[in-house]
């Protein structure tokens, strides 16, 4: 037996650790219970969802109810409770599993209120699990470091993924803003949050020191007005195009058309968007940091985003022609090799072990 918690789908409208979540539970939407708020189907990745068996949760605000475990009895048989965040089952025969994304509360966290919260409650799971799952190497070294309760644990590294490119992902984008920001020129990509530990700042190092006829697309939230400001400051208001948050098929449409992908973040749990990158034939230049290295592998080139002269030495690498097509060769390997099945077939392979 096993017990979902899709506690997640009711904190986020969509986002990596949503996407994970309907990945490994998607073998089981019609065998097992998934507990669930009524706000759950708000979520994205929710809404792609038919679950057969949909146990309520705590009849809580859900400010309270993320916080509060459970204790639901199976019979005292054993049984697998797998939380998408941080909540336990302390019935009788309950096997809790958690999963660690990274560790960015308690790195870059400072002492707000909702970090406190975070990093207490994390600490509750770690205490109870009878199983911890990190998406990285680097994670669960930072895990030991912050939790040193869980070198006494079993923790294991089962990495994320990508889905194979599917084969009707149309060739040109429709007639959107993206194709027609695509087509003013040669340009490179940016995807995702760009909070202080996403190292976005470096974009504009990066546009100084390429071609003056390169722009950067920004794929995600709209700039914000300090944003802005820090780019027109900076002479680049022409060569910075943010085109918001955009379809699969436009990002695919993108990532195939970008001279380069890059990823100059100073924190990852993991990284998901370089390996899409690479499972699209776009190149790759990203920091050397944290679990960078261990997504990129050998198929990108690794920067150090505090030197100036190595963003300068790795931007020369990935735009230089006669090394392009190797780089795509090897980024197909690798996305290829990091996939979502095998993240699946891992953890259905643990639930089988901890049950046994």
């Amino acid at each position: 037996m096993i017990v979902f918690d899709n506690i997640v789908y009711s904190l986020q409208r969509s986002g990596g650790i949503s996407r994970f979540w309907s990945k490994i539970t998607e073998p089981y939407l019609d065998s097992v219970p998934f507990i669930e708020r009524a706000d759950a189907t708000g979520n994205l990745y929710r809404q792609a969802q038919q679950i057969a068996n949909v146990l309520p949760d705590h009849k809580l605000f859900k400010t309270l109810s993320r916080y509060v475990n459970f204790r639901l009895e199976a019979g005292g048989a054993p049984h697998i409770f797998h939380s998408s965040y941080y909540r336990i089952n302390r019935a009788r025969g309950a096997i809790n599993v958690t999963t660690i994304h990274d560790l960015i509360y308690e790195r870059f966290g400072g002492l707000q209120v909702g970090s406190r919260l975070h990093i207490a409650q994390k600490r509750r799971s770690l205490a109870a699990a009878d199983c911890i799952v990190c998406v990285s190497e680097h994670t669960r070294s930072d895990l030991y470091e912050y939790y040193p309760l869980t070198r006494d644990k079993r923790v294991l590294v089962i990495p994320n993924g990508v889905d194979p490119v599917p084969a009707d992902v149309p060739a040109q984008a429709p007639g959107s803003t993206v194709r027609a920001a695509a087509e003013r020129g040669a340009f490179f990509l940016y995807v995702g949050h760009r909070g202080s530990c996403k190292g976005f700042d470096r974009v504009y190092q990066a546009l100084k020191l390429c071609d003056s006829g390169i722009r950067c697309i920004v794929v995600g939230d709209s700039l914000q007005k300090h944003e802005q400001e820090d780019i027109a400051a900076a002479g680049l208001t022409d060569h910075v195009l943010s085109v918001g948050r955009v379809s699969d098929n436009d990002l695919a449409f993108l990532y195939s058309h970008a001279a380069f992908f890059f990823f100059p973040s100073l924190y990852e749990g993991f990284g998901i968007p370089p390996l899409e990158a690479m499972q699209f034939g776009c190149p790759v230049l990203a920091s050397n940091r944290s679990s960078v290295p261990e997504v990129v592998g050998a198929a990108g080139v690794l920067f150090d985003p505090d030197d100036a002269a190595s963003l300068e030495a790795g931007l020369a690498r990935i735009q230089a022609p006669e090394l392009r097509a190797g780089f795509i060769n090897a980024g197909h390997e690798r996305a290829a090799a990091l996939s979502w099945q095998s993240a699946t077939v891992q953890y259905r392979d643990l639930y089988a072990e901890l049950l046994g």
